[in-house]
């Protein structure tokens, strides 16, 4: 036994595997026409995609916001609703801006908006947005109509042609028209009006839902503070269409304002409607009273009362006037008890100071429960602080309610006192003459609803000169206008993503294609599963012809079958009376056509050489040589032949071959007999080298036999073939058990800029150079001659 050989008999473990950057840099190199495909390929796409690029500009407008109108005396009482950072102008105006319905007002207040004007290029489309060559007045579109695309055709004669771009048949299409002409289809009545000079042009128009447009504006719009903490708000949007934009924005910013106002005027409004009712009852009772007096008068002749009465009657008008005001006020708490009792929540709440009632408790709950209110319409019932809003009002209602109980008991009290006055007062009056006593309660009457009356036209005018001089709490700083444009870069971004797509994709598909793939394609991959050293190489052949070596003595592909032959007879330590079984893990891993070529290189030598067909159970060599042999090695086993019978000369080789005969029904207790030794022994006598081409040792028992009567064994792996987990399984078993002189064959190896071939190769390292390291060319074509493909 050679101490040589003897490490291949125990375990191994497997390498780790390492990253090699050598490997991956052949890969790529050898996989280059993957980059010459998708780099061109995705630079074109990018560049297609730039042909789609429309530049999208940023439209923006400010409002200043005056958060001193937001503060009140309420704002120490929402503190203890948690409601203060809500109540703040940095929330809620940037709510109220993007709110559903104030959007869907402006949307409501650009009819140009509700239709679009486009055209549709290859690779573009463009909104022709106050650039249309045709306005369309709609009186009626019905709901299937929106949000589809027609084509319209304008004819130099002034009519037109609408044709539906959408897969769904319409009746009565195409739909032929006259500009200025009412158009009249089931979809819809329109006028379409031509504003600018065409000749023949065509277009594309499509009607807008009001839930659309407010969808796209609201999910485009952008509310927030120039500057953290600061009051001024900018208002932005950005598209394909900045005039649109810019008009959307200056809209939104007026009717906030509006909204703003319309909501402080309700106050001032509430409070005229309010005066009005109580006017309207006054001036009856005054037109009564001032008819009674003057009729007195006549029918009575009298003019003036005496000094006495005079005295009286101002004593009694100072009551008189004490008496209204306490009637005012039990007037305006029935009034709050009902509004507060009826939840008319989307109005506001009469102040008392407006009619001139100095209760500062009760002005300063009214206050709070308007601020409340107003603040509460500007949320939706989904914001998180609406239920906090609500709560807060309900709480300022049962004080109010509690402060309206006491006033109405101090109320009472005023009243009884004055009455008391008065009574006293009209019993010094009786004592007055008849006629005196009557005229001095008829004027007394006259008087109350005359200042009453008086009372509430000065309150009147004041609050229509409240209205009148209102203003928004807030101002437009800016109006709307085109800044730039927000993706110069996209351009250059798409091109750099595509090239960056260019490298990558090819990248995967190798890295993928490599991970993914679970066959031997390297000597590190036999290296990593095995310990068997790999005794040579034999690189790709495009014939599979058995006499290759004989027919191309001078190849190179001849020549890693001598280097073979060389570390053999090194093996063993001498030249002749070898016996070598060739096996493989697997079928088809080209272990006959391997067996065929090598003997020839040992018929080279001019030594008897010998090829024996041991795989009984699916013979390949007869095919090889395309003969048909009915008797060979099964036959002699079974005694049916001599030896002499089986040995069969071949013209066209410089070898003699044993086929493997008549595929036997045991051929497992064949191989295993004590005929095959008895076969081994007297071929030994006459041949110096034998090879023995056994069955795949990874699919039958067969070569585990024949392993033992071997000098070498030759376990052939065929690059990009063998799997590699069923490799390592064969070379544990061989080592489990304990078979020696095994040696691997890597065949099938590309030459041309692989990475092993370079590493493991011969044309380069085995050729032929001179001193200086350059190959000697004429040396070279003088031992290998590769003109003819093999």
């Amino acid at each position: 036994m050679n101490p040589e050989t003897d490490n291949i008999n125990q375990n191994f473990t497997e390498e780790e595997s390492s990253f090699d950057f050598q490997k991956w840099l052949h890969l790529f190199i050898k996989n280059w026409y993957l980059f010459l495909i998708f780099i061109p390929a995705f630079l074109i796409g990018g560049y297609l995609k730039n042909r789609s690029w429309m530049p999208i500009y940023q439209s923006v407008g400010t409002i200043i916001i005056n958060e001193n109108k937001y503060r009140s005396a309420t704002q120490n009482f929402m503190q203890g609703f948690g409601l203060e950072d809500a109540y703040q102008s940095v929330n809620n105006q940037v709510i109220i801006l993007n709110s559903y319905d104030l959007i869907g007002k402006v949307v409501d207040s650009l009819p140009f908006m509700k239709v679009d004007y486009l055209t549709i290029g290859r690779f573009k489309t463009r909104n022709l947005y106050k650039t249309t060559p045709i306005i369309i007045e709609t009186d009626y579109v019905a709901p299937e109509a929106y949000e589809l695309l027609y084509k319209i055709s304008l004819h130099p004669d002034g009519t037109f042609t609408i044709n539906p771009q959408n897969e769904r048949n319409i009746p009565g299409s195409p739909i032929n028209g006259r500009l200025g002409v009412p158009l009249q289809h089931n979809l819809f009545f329109m006028t379409v009006i031509g504003v600018n000079n065409y000749r023949e042009f065509e277009m594309y128009f499509r009607f807008r839902t009001r839930e659309s447009l407010i969808a796209d504006f609201k999910s485009r719009l952008s509310s927030k503070y120039v500057i953290e903490g600061s009051s001024v708000l900018e208002i932005s949007l950005s598209s394909e269409t900045p005039e649109r934009d810019v008009d959307f924005i200056n809209k939104l910013s007026e009717t906030y304002l509006e909204e703003n106002l319309k909501k402080k005027n309700d106050v001032a409004s509430k409070t005229i409607q309010f005066i009005n009712e109580q006017l309207s009852e006054v001036s009856k009772s005054l037109s009564v009273s001032e008819d009674e007096m003057t009729r007195f008068r006549k029918d009575n002749q009298i003019i003036d009362i005496s000094s006495h009465g005079g005295e009286l009657m101002s004593k009694a008008n100072s009551l008189d006037e004490k008496k209204a005001e306490l009637k005012l006020k039990e007037t305006y708490l029935n009034y709050l008890t009902k509004y507060l009792t009826g939840n008319f929540e989307e109005g506001t709440v009469v102040a008392p100071s407006n009619l001139g009632l100095n209760e500062p408790m009760l002005m300063q709950l009214v206050q709070q429960i308007n601020d409340l209110y107003l603040q509460r319409s500007e949320l939706t019932e989904k914001n998180l602080y609406y239920a906090k809003y609500t709560k807060a009002i309900e709480n300022v209602k049962i004080s109010i309610f509690e402060l309206i109980k006491n006033m109405r008991a101090s109320l009472e009290i005023e009243k009884n006192e004055v009455n008391r006055l008065l009574a006293e007062l009209n019993a010094q009056i009786a004592e007055l003459p008849k006629k005196e006593l009557e005229m001095i309660g008829i004027e007394r009457n006259y008087k109350v609803n005359d200042n009453y009356y008086t009372f509430f036209l000065q309150k009147r005018a004041e609050a229509e000169i409240q209205k009148a001089s209102n203003t928004p709490d807030n101002n437009i700083l800016d109006k709307a206008r085109t800044l730039a444009v927000i993706n110069e870069d996209e351009k250059s971004n798409n091109m750099l993503v595509f090239i960056l797509l260019g490298f990558l994709i090819p990248t995967l598909i190798i890295v993928l294609k490599e991970v993914s793939n679970n066959t031997i394609r390297s000597i590190k991959d036999i290296e990593k599963k095995s310990a068997f050293p790999v005794i040579g190489m034999i690189r790709h052949a495009k014939n599979d012809l058995p006499n290759l070596t004989l027919k191309n003595p001078k190849s190179s592909f001849t020549e890693m079958f001598r280097v073979i032959r060389t570390r053999i007879e090194f093996v063993v330590r001498r030249k002749t009376d070898i016996v070598i079984m060739v096996t493989s893990v697997d079928a088809g891993d080209g272990k006959t056509f391997f067996s065929t070529n090598m003997a020839g290189v040992y018929g080279m030598t001019g030594n008897k050489t010998l090829l024996v067909d041991m795989d009984i159970r699916k013979p390949a060599i007869n095919r090889r040589f395309n003969m048909h042999h009915p008797k060979g090695v099964t036959n002699y086993l079974i005694n049916e032949c001599t030896l002499d019978e089986i040995i069969h000369v071949i013209p066209e080789v410089n070898y003699d071959v044993i086929f493997a005969g008549t595929v036997p029904p045991n051929p497992a207790e064949l191989i295993r007999s004590d005929k095959i030794i008895e076969m081994i022994g007297e071929l030994r006598k006459r041949y110096d080298y034998i090879l023995l081409d056994s069955s795949p040792i990874g699919l039958v028992t067969d070569s585990f036999s024949l392993a033992a009567l071997a000098d070498v064994n030759l376990l052939v792996v065929r690059n990009n073939k063998t799997n590699k987990e069923f490799f390592k399984n064969v070379v544990n078993q061989i080592v489990t058990d304990k078979l020696t002189n095994f040696y691997v064959v890597f065949t099938d190896v590309e030459t041309d800029g692989n990475y092993y071939s370079y590493k493991y190769g011969y044309s380069s390292k085995y050729g032929y150079y001179t001193s200086k390291g350059q190959r000697n060319t004429d040396n070279y074509r003088k031992y290998y001659d590769d003109s003819n493909e093999i």
